[in-house]
C-alpha cells in the first residue's frame, strides 16, 4: 500500500533521528519526486548533505525550503550556516539581514554573525595548496577504485583548499563514477572554473552532462577539451557517444574514427563505431568494427551481443546465435542475448524482457520516426486512428490511454478527436520525443503490466500500436483492462500475423499472434470483437510485414 506524503516525512524524520541516513534520504527524495518544492523534505535533505560536508549540495535545498516557507526560523538558520561554510560571505551577510527583517531570533543570528565575521577575516587559506602527498594519495585512491576513500579525502581537500582545482576534479569524477551524476555537476563545474585550461576537467564535465541528458552542453564541453588537447582520444570517443545520442550519426562516425587514429587499441571506440555504422545501415562495416573490438578485448560481452544483432540483420542466423551465446557466457545476466537465443532456436517465451525493450527503443529514439515512417512505410498509427474514428458513434472519443506511446505517432493522429490523452512507455528517450509534440495530457514511464496492475484506470479507449509484438502472452493485458477499468470501453491494437493457433516468438525477436488466439482471449475475458482487418504494417528487408488490426469492446 502506498504511503502518504505526511507518512513518508514522518518515517524519514524518524530514520534521520535513528541515524539511518540512507533510509531518510530515500524517503525525502521520494517526497520530492511527487512534490519538488516540499519545504520540510528539501530542508531535511539539505541537513543530510550539510552533515556530510556537502554545502554545495545543501545550499539549493535550503534555498527552496526557505522560499517555500520563509516563516520557519530553522530554514533561515540552516541556509545562513551553509552559506558561511561554503565561504559565500557576502550572500550570508545579505540573507542574515533578511532573516532579521523577517523576525528570526536575534541571539541565534548573532551567533551566526560572529562566525561569519571570524571566518571572513581569516580567509587566507584559499591561496594555499594541499601537499603533494595528499594529491598523490587522492589520485591513487581514485585510480585503484577506492571511491569511498577518494571521496572522503577529496571533500576534505576542497574544504581546506577550496580554490585548488584538483580536489573538485576528483570529487566530481568519483560522484559520476558512482552514479551520483546530479551531485557531480557542481564539483565538475568548479574544477573547470578554477582550471579552465585543463582538458580532462572539461571532458569530465562533459561526462556528467551527458549522463544528465544535457547533450548540447556535453558536446560543448568535449569540444572545449579537444580545443585544448586535440590528440585527446577519450574526448573524441565521448563526443562520438554524445553525437550518436543526438542522432548525428555521420559526425559520431568521424569522432570515433579520430579516437581510433589516436588510440588504435581503443576497443570501446571500435565497438561504438560499430553501433553507429549499424544504425547507418552499413552492416558489413559494423561487423568489421565489432570483430576488431573483440580481437582487442575478447571478453567484451556487449561487442559480442551487438555483433549478433548485425549478423542477424545480415541474415546469418547461425553466426548471430553463436555471438549471442558467447555474450551470455561472458555475462550471464545479459537478458537481451537470452531473448534472441530463444528467438533463433525456436523457443517461444511469454514476453520480451523489460531491459531488452527499454534498451532497444532508447537506442532507436533519435531516428525512430525517420527510419520507421519514411524508410519502412510505417502507417499503422494513422490507420488505427481512422479505424477508431469510423467505428465511433460520437464526435469526441472521450479519454484515451496510448499503451506504448513511443514518440507519439498515434497521439498526433488522434489528439483532435479525444478529450483527454495519456501515454505510457518504457523508454525514457522515446517519451522525451513524445513530450516535444505537446499533445499528451500526461506521459508516464512504466511497464504496461505494472501500470495496469496499480494505476486508477478510467478510460474510454486503450490503444496499442505495434506494442504487443514485444509481449507474447496477452492474457494479463486483457484481464487487467477488463477487470480494473472503472467503466466499459474499447481496446484497439495491432499484431503481426501468425498462422498457428497461439502466439510465436519470431527470429526477429518480435511476437506474432493468430486471430484465433485473440478470439480465444475475447471469449475468456468477456470482450466482443467489433472490427478486424489485415494490413501491411511496415516493410522489412524489402518485404511487407502483414498484421491484424482489432477493435474490441468490453
Amino acid at each position: 500500500m502506498e504511503i502518504t506524503i505526511v507518512q513518508a516525512l514522518q518515517q524519514g524524520v524518524a530514520a534521520h533521528k535513528e541515524g539511518k541516513l540512507q533510509d531518510a534520504e530515500r524517503l525525502y527524495r521520494a517526497i520530492l519526486q511527487s512534490q519538488p518544492l516540499h519545504p520540510d523534505a528539501n530542508h531535511n535533505l539539505g541537513v543530510l548533505a550539510a552533515s556530510s560536508n556537502k554545502a554545495d549540495a545543501a545550499l539549493p535545498l535550503f534555498k527552496i525550503a526557505l522560499e517555500a516557507n520563509p516563516k520557519i526560523e530553522q530554514f533561515w538558520l540552516s541556509y545562513i550556516d551553509a552559506l558561511i561554510k561554503d565561504k559565500q560571505f557576502d550572500n550570508a551577510k545579505q540573507v542574515l539581514e533578511q532573516g532579521r527583517n523577517q523576525g528570526v531570533a536575534g541571539e541565534k543570528l548573532n551567533t551566526l554573525e560572529s562566525q561569519l565575521v571570524a571566518k571572513s577575516q581569516n580567509q587566507n587559506v584559499d591561496s594555499e595548496s594541499p601537499s603533494q602527498q595528499q594529491l598523490n594519495t587522492l589520485l591513487e585512491y581514485y585510480q585503484t577504485g577506492r571511491y569511498g576513500d577518494a571521496e572522503e579525502l577529496a571533500v576534505s581537500i576542497t574544504q581546506e583548499f577550496p580554490e585548488h582545482p584538483f580536489g573538485w576534479k576528483v570529487l566530481g569524477a568519483v560522484l559520476e563514477q558512482t552514479g551520483r551524476n546530479a551531485e557531480s555537476l557542481v564539483p565538475s563545474q568548479k574544477s573547470v572554473k578554477l582550471s579552465p585550461k585543463d582538458a580532462e576537467a572539461h571532458s569530465n564535465l562533459g561526462n556528467t552532462l551527458q549522463k544528465l541528458g544535457r547533450l548540447d552542453e556535453a558536446e560543448a564541453s568535449y569540444k572545449q577539451a579537444l580545443a585544448l588537447k586535440p590528440d585527446y582520444a577519450e574526448a573524441h570517443y565521448n563526443l562520438g557517444n554524445t553525437l550518436q545520442e543526438l542522432g548525428r550519426l555521420d559526425e559520431a562516425e568521424a569522432s570515433y574514427k579520430q579516437a581510433i587514429v589516436l588510440k588504435p587499441d581503443y576497443a570501446k571506440a571500435h565497438s561504438n563505431l560499430g553501433n553507429t555504422l549499424q544504425k547507418l545501415g552499413r552492416l558489413d562495416e559494423a561487423e568489421a568494427s565489432y570483430k576488431q573490438a573483440i580481437l582487442l578485448k575478447p571478453d567484451y560481452a556487449k561487442a559480442h551481443y551487438n555483433l549478433g544483432v548485425t549478423l542477424l540483420g545480415l541474415g546469418r542466423l547461425d553466426e548471430a546465435e553463436a555471438s549471442y551465446k558467447q555474450a551470455i557466457v561472458l555475462k550471464p545476466d545479459i537478458v537481451s542475448a537470452k531473448h534472441m537465443v530463444a528467438a533463433l532456436s525456436g523457443e517461444t517465451t511469454a514476453t520480451a524482457p523489460r531491459d531488452y525493450v527499454e534498451q532497444l527503443f532508447d537506442n532507436y529514439a533519435a531516428k525512430f520516426e525517420n527510419s520507421l515512417v519514411k524508410n519502412l512505410e510505417y502507417d499503422t498509427p494513422r490507420v488505427i486512428a481512422e479505424m477508431i474514428i469510423k467505428d465511433s458513434k460520437f464526435d469526441l472519443l472521450g479519454s484515451l490511454m496510448d499503451l506504448g506511446c513511443g514518440t507519439g505517432l498515434f497521439g498526433v493522429e488522434i489528439k483532435q478527436v479525444c478529450e483527454h490523452l495519456e501515454g505510457i512507455d518504457l523508454s525514457e528517450k522515446m517519451l522525451d520525443e513524445a513530450k516535444k509534440k505537446d499533445i499528451y495530457n500526461k506521459l508516464i514511464k512504466d511497464d504496461i503490466l505494472v501500470y495496469l496492475s496499480n494505476a486508477s484506470l478510467n478510460f474510454d479507449y486503450f490503444v496499442s500500436t505495434d506494442v504487443f509484438i514485444y509481449i507474447g502472452d496477452l492474457s494479463d493485458i486483457f484481464r487487467l483492462i477488463k477487470s480494473r477499468n472503472k467503466t466499459g470501453g474499447k481496446l484497439a491494437f495491432s499484431t503481426e500475423d501468425y498462422d498457428g493457433d497461439g502466439f510465436f516468438l519470431e527470429q526477429s525477436g518480435r511476437y506474432s499472434h493468430s486471430k484465433t488466439y485473440i478470439e480465444g482471449l475475447c471469449k475468456k475475458f468477456g470482450y466482443e470483437l467489433c472490427h478486424f482487418e489485415t494490413q501491411a504494417l511496415r516493410k522489412e528487408k524489402n518485404q511487407y510485414i502483414s498484421g491484424g488490426l482489432y477493435i474490441l469492446e468490453f
